[in-house]
């Protein structure tokens, strides 16, 4: 096995930075492309379905052709079709084309994270790949504090093609990185023919394998406990607690900063006491957390003060989380390491857009059923992460 230079992970820590990017950065400029194209908020709202449809898709595909084709070549040729989809969204004349356009960019633009945590997987064991993986989520929690408001500016400036425009420029540097810094990780003796019968057999075979879906079902549960946070916790800072917009984007950005701690430890912890007990702790961390902002919420108690601090924790364990969970579960696929990282990103996906709405479905005066569902995610991939754990030591 080789070693990651600090070089080649900073390049995939990059590229992996694709689909937050291509999230985030323009969700500020929605108002100004309904006001553009005349059309209303709920059809510029497809065209963030539509990117998200297109990454699912391309989570599952992109890793199993990279089986057959190599990492590299895969990776060039994705990045290549992302960046032209960044430039076409810019200058799409209506709101139909710009859908079309970000369900091709979200298909392509999956290949940043997939590819990435192929790449880690082909080149180093377990213990090298879990402090890599978190390098990797430290960078992909940077991509909402950053690209949110980047993207306010931009169309500040010039309007939503302008903060689309911004997303080209970033994914031009995506693609001049990866040609420069990201080398060949799947040698041709190591590669399987692609085919959809290929590639149904290797998902078929991942889904056998408990400790793989095991690790796979831990990471979507923690992603969608996640996700729930981040649905919610603009009608929970603003409706529940009574905080200012401007209070609301910095305690985001507090959760934000807290996700890369997490990240940023978990690979510190897990080189010294292992990827299983430093998952353990984390995923301790994050449902200990979630069940007192639920005793808050049920006694009246949630103020700013104790949210934050729930916030904290709940962050640092979903960063250090995602983190060990997807190096685990790609490290169980080493075999068809390209499919396992896909079937890893489509959970993920899933799972997230389960994971949404559940939140809000009491309404904006509550954190409770936030809190809850934040709780029950967390212990749901607790239990999956130890089931998975029990699974491969016989």
């Amino acid at each position: 096995m080789r070693r990651i230079s600090p070089g080649l992970m900073l390049a995939l820590g990059y590229i992996s930075m694709a689909g937050s990017l291509s999230t985030d950065l323009y969700l500020p400029a929605f108002p100004d492309i309904a006001a553009d194209l005349g059309v209303g908020a709920s059809t510029v709202q497809l065209t963030l379905t539509a990117l998200l449809a297109g990454s699912a898709l391309g989570q599952l595909l992109i890793g199993s052709v990279s089986d057959a084709l190599g990492r590299r070549r895969t990776l060039l040729a994705a990045l290549t079709v992302f960046v032209l989809c960044c430039y076409l969204a810019a200058v799409s004349p209506t709101v139909e084309v710009l859908i079309l356009v970000r369900a091709v960019q979200g298909f392509a633009g999956a290949s940043g994270t997939v590819l990435a945590r192929a790449v880690i997987a082909d080149l180093v064991d377990h213990a090298q790949a879990v402090r890599a993986f978190s390098t990797i989520f430290v960078m992909i929690a940077l991509g909402p504090a950053v690209a949110s408001p980047l993207g306010a500016l931009l169309t500040q400036v010039g309007g939503w093609r302008a903060a689309l425009l911004g997303l080209a420029a970033l994914a031009t540097g995506m693609l001049v990185v990866a040609a420069l810094f990201v080398p060949e990780s799947l040698p041709p003796e190591r590669r399987h023919p692609f085919t959809l019968a290929a590639l149904v057999r290797n998902i078929a075979r991942l889904l056998h394998h408990p400790a793989f879906m095991g690790y796979t079902i831990a990471f979507g549960a923690g992603y969608a406990a996640l996700m729930v946070y981040i649905s919610s916790s603009s009608f929970i800072v603003q409706d529940v607690l009574d905080i200012t917009p401007l209070g609301y984007s910095l305690t985001f950005s507090f959760s934000s900063v807290s996700v890369m701690a997490g990240a940023w430890l978990n690979g510190m912890v897990a080189h010294r006491i292992g990827a299983y007990p430093t998952l353990r702790v984390a995923q301790f961390l994050q449902a200990t957390s979630a069940a007192a902002g639920v005793v808050l919420a049920l006694t009246g108690t949630l103020t700013l003060t104790t949210y934050l601090i729930v916030v904290a924790v709940f962050a640092m364990g979903c960063g250090s989380v995602m983190s060990s969970a997807s190096a685990l579960a790609v490290g169980e696929a080493r075999a068809t390491a390209g499919a396992g990282s896909a079937l890893v990103g489509f959970t993920q996906f899933v799972f997230g857009a389960v994971a949404s709405p559940l939140g809000g479905i009491a309404g904006t005066q509550t954190a409770l059923p936030a809190m809850t569902a934040m709780a029950g995610f967390a212990t749901v991939g607790l239990v999956s992460a130890w089931l998975a754990w029990s699974r491969r030591r016989r």
